[in-house]
């Protein structure tokens, strides 16, 4: 049983993923990871009361950023969730931001902005 607070990492780049979890783990947070929709699904569901922040990558190859974020939302509108994509769409942005998410990140972005922007909404 986990006894801690996470922060859900959801990114298919391996590279991206790994570089994110360590520099979150040096700044003191726990990270939990998944690498497609379906486990970030499975991990949001099993560890839901442990979850404070939610980082999600718009582009995964089983399932929609936007379809994932919705699900989030539908389970819970408090917990904070940071986009991060590599194309900047307007239109994308602003349907997810009416869903309440609290950062959205352009690729590439410097993981120090990742973590300021964690520490400032939690």
């Amino acid at each position: 049983m986990i006894n801690s607070n996470y922060i859900l990492v959801i990114e298919d780049d391996f590279d991206l993923l790994w570089l994110i979890k360590k520099i979150l783990m040096m700044n003191g947070f726990q990270v939990l990871t998944a690498i497609t929709g379906e486990k970030a699904l499975e991990e949001f569901s099993r560890n839901i009361f442990h979850i404070q922040a939610v980082i999600l990558d718009l582009s995964l190859p089983d399932m929609d950023g936007e379809y994932l974020c919705r699900e989030f939302r539908k389970v819970s509108r408090e917990i904070p969730i940071i986009v991060t994509t590599g194309f900047e769409e307007q239109k994308k942005r602003d349907a997810l931001e009416n869903m309440g998410i609290s950062g959205y990140l352009v690729k590439p972005f410097d993981i120090m902005q990742l973590v300021k922007l964690l520490s400032r909404i939690l």
